[in-house]
C-alpha cells in the first residue's frame, strides 16, 4: 500500500511518499537525489506515528535533503526531460500531434513519434509504444546473446522495474526493464548479455565477472554509464501534451 503525505522542512512543504510493508518492523526514510523522500512503514502505522517519526528526524531530513539537490545537481544529463521529445535508443525523436480519432495510438515515422487521437490519453499511447519498442528490442539482443554464448533461457518479462535494470530467475525467466530502451543499443545489449551469464553463475562471485569479462570485454564502460545516467532514465516522464 502507497500513500503521500505533505511535510514542512526547512520552511517548506514537500511530499514524501509513505509505502507500507509487511515486513518492516520500524520506520525508515530515504533520500535520494532527483526522488521524492520515501518513508517505508509497517503495514497500519498512524500518520500520528508517523508525524512524530519526522519531528525527532526534521534536522537529519533536512541536511539529506540539502545535500541530494546538491548531489542532484553534480548529476551528469543527457536531456531527456525536453518538451516535444522522447527518446529512443540514445537518440531524439520529435513527438507531433497526429490525426484525430476515438482510440489514441503512438507510432514512429522517421524521425517522429506521432500520436493520433484523444490529446488526454497520449499518455497511455507512449507509454504503449514504448513497451512494443521494448519488446521488440530486448527480444531481438536476447535471441542474438543467447546465441552468441551458446545459453538458453525460458522467456523474456519486461516491467517497469525500478531498483534493477534486468534480473534472472533459477528458472531462465529473464526480466528487464522497458527503459533500456532509451539507452544507447550497446547499453542494452550488456544488461542482455549479463542476464543471460547468471544462468551460468546466478551471484556476483569472481567467476561470474571474469566470464563477463570473457564475454563481453566492453561491459566496464557500459555498466559506467548506467551509473552515470541512470537516474535519469528512471526519471523520465515523456510530456505527450507538448506535441504540436
Amino acid at each position: 500500500m502507497q500513500r503521500e503525505l505533505d511535510i514542512r522542512v526547512g520552511g517548506e512543504t514537500i511530499v514524501a511518499v509513505v509505502r507500507e510493508s509487511a515486513r518492516s518492523r520500524r520506520l525508515r526514510m530515504t533520500v535520494r537525489p532527483g526522488r521524492p523522500v520515501e518513508l517505508t512503514v509497517p503495514r497500519r502505522t498512524s500518520t500520528r506515528a508517523l508525524r512524530r517519526f519526522l519531528d525527532d528526524n526534521s534536522d537529519w531530513l533536512e541536511q539529506r535533503l540539502v545535500a541530494a539537490r546538491e548531489a542532484a545537481a553534480r548529476r551528469p544529463r543527457i536531456g531527456l526531460a525536453q518538451p516535444g521529445t522522447v527518446w529512443l535508443a540514445g537518440e531524439r525523436l520529435a513527438l507531433v500531434r497526429g490525426a484525430d480519432g476515438a482510440t489514441s495510438v503512438a507510432n514512429r515515422h522517421g524521425s517522429q513519434l506521432r500520436v493520433s487521437g484523444p490529446l488526454a490519453e497520449a499518455a497511455g499511447a507512449v507509454d504503449r509504444w514504448y513497451r512494443r519498442e521494448a519488446r521488440e528490442r530486448l527480444e531481438a539482443s536476447v535471441a542474438r546473446e543467447s546465441a552468441r554464448l551458446g545459453i538458453p533461457y525460458s522467456r523474456i518479462s519486461i516491467r517497469d522495474q525500478r531498483t534493477r535494470w534486468g534480473s534472472c530467475s533459477t528458472r531462465g525467466t529473464l526480466s528487464f526493464s522497458w527503459r533500456l530502451v532509451l539507452a544507447p543499443p550497446a547499453v542494452l545489449d550488456y544488461v542482455v548479455a549479463h542476464e543471460l551469464l547468471h544462468v551460468l553463475q546466478a551471484n556476483h562471485s569472481r567467476a561470474f565477472w571474469a566470464l563477463l569479462d570473457e564475454h563481453r570485454p566492453s561491459w566496464k564502460s557500459e555498466a559506467q554509464w548506467l551509473r552515470r545516467h541512470g537516474h535519469e532514465l528512471l526519471d523520465y516522464e515523456p510530456v505527450p501534451n507538448a506535441a504540436g
